[in-house]
């Protein structure tokens, strides 16, 4: 299977749309490959983000408020080149902002698809949210929860969830029990945390990443995940370009 697979097997259908990823444990390599796979089909591609977003290797950057004419060459770039990545801003030296959903919107006549990271995980293969995420523009199309699978029985501390304390006070654990797949399923069905702000329109789609470390608890994961809901479900691994639909 192709990842861009995951959005959708039928090519036309994912012309147009917003697509953002939320979640943790390969957000951009995520959407870098689906964005190199759809250029391959003549796509024209957006990356960004709407939180903090680094530089894709081999694709042109260009940053919004270091740059006269925006929308122009954006459009002149993607002409060229087929795909772009798009910051707002460099904070904090070299680190690099994302996008405004607003600004993303205005995007949309210039591309074919927009690929976004609509979340910050500090490479997590977990979270649990605050309020004000994931930061999902209002006019995405399709949500792609992404979980790595090598974080089923490991145990909750900092090193392996973002913002685990949190986590802990939320499922009633303490640091160092063994994340049970029940837990994290309900966490990533959680309309308080993955799910908030999705927009009613959106189709959501399970990611299970990293199934190549953790075969065992990906499967108990997937299988968990499938009783509780209805969404489309996939499990693989983008570093052994391996991909699954359950």
């Amino acid at each position: 299977m192709n990842f861009f697979e995951i959005i959708d097997s039928d090519l036309d259908k994912i012309k147009n749309q917003i697509v953002a990823v939320i979640g943790g444990g390969g957000k951009s390599s995520l959407i870098y490959r689906i964005g190199m796979e759809l250029v391959e089909r003549d796509f024209k591609v957006i990356l960004t983000s709407t939180t903090k977003i680094q530089s894709m290797p081999g694709i042109e950057l260009i940053i919004q408020n270091e740059t006269k004419d925006f929308m122009t060459r954006v459009s002149e770039i993607l002409e060229k080149n087929k795909i772009v990545t798009l910051a707002k801003e460099k904070y904090k030296g070299e680190k690099l902002s994302g996008l405004d959903p607003a600004t993303i919107t205005t995007l949309r006549p210039l591309t074919d698809v927009i690929l976004i990271e609509a979340d910050g995980s500090r490479q997590r293969s977990l979270k649990t949210h605050k309020e004000y995420e994931p930061v999902i523009p209002p006019d995405t199309n399709t949500v792609i929860i992404i979980c790595g699978a090598n974080i089923v029985g490991a145990p909750l501390n900092d090193e392996n969830v973002h913002r685990a304390e949190l986590f802990a006070q939320k499922w009633r654990l303490s640091f160092n029990d063994l994340l049970d797949p029940e837990i994290i399923a309900s966490e990533l069905l959680s309309p308080d945390s993955y799910l908030r702000n999705v927009p009613p329109h959106s189709n959501v789609v399970l990611y299970i990443n990293k199934s190549d470390l953790n075969p065992e608890g990906a499967l108990k994961l997937v299988n968990i995940l499938k009783q509780k809901c209805d969404y489309r479900l996939f499990s693989g691994s983008l570093l052994n370009n391996s991909l699954k639909r359950h």
